[in-house]
């Protein structure tokens, strides 16, 4: 382990927060390293005396004016729509409900505004009026396409449609 691995364990080390294998490698470290171990040494010492001071108590009355200046700066601070949206969404009273009438509302419109389902079958005479020459010319009909794809065509192991000729140097 090197000086720079052993001090970044140390503080985990000293409080007592790592797995034994990184535990017993620290110390065996420390017992080679001197420099290691007078850091180990002060940091001990620090952890000892932040151990034996009393958590700080807030004085009576510090939580309401705490909160009440914080709200007012909160208030200050431009929020956007969607931070809004989404704090009035968690608000305890108002979440489950919002969000019930938020689903259902997507319910209803999805409903109603899903397209009616397709003609069972398309006959020639209605799609005969949109289609130009050129797209008959261009745009196989899907009939020759499953022929063309039954007879093997879109097979992996088709014959290529085109030979390929070696590079010429």
């Amino acid at each position: 382990m090197t000086c720079r691995e052993a001090r970044e364990a140390l503080l985990e080390t000293v409080t007592g927060r790592t797995a034994p294998d990184l535990r017993r490698a620290v110390a065996a470290h420390l017992e080679v390293c001197p420099a290691c171990r007078a850091e180990a040494a002060r940091l001990e010492e620090t952890v000892a005396l932040l151990r034996a001071t009393p958590d700080p108590a807030p004085p009576e009355g510090f939580w309401p004016g705490f909160m009440a200046r914080l709200e007012e700066r909160i208030s200050r601070e431009p929020v956007s729509v969607w931070a809004r949206l989404r704090r009035r969404m968690s608000a305890p009273v108002l979440g489950p409900a919002a969000a019930t009438v938020i689903v259902v509302l997507v319910f209803v419109v999805s409903t109603l505004l899903r397209p009616g389902a397709p003609p069972a079958s398309t006959t020639q005479s209605q799609v005969a009026p949109f289609l130009t020459d050129s797209m008959r010319t261009l745009m196989p009909s899907l009939e020759e396409t499953v022929q063309l794809w039954q007879s093997g065509l879109g097979t992996v192991d088709a014959e290529p449609l085109f030979e390929t000729q070696p590079a010429v140097p």
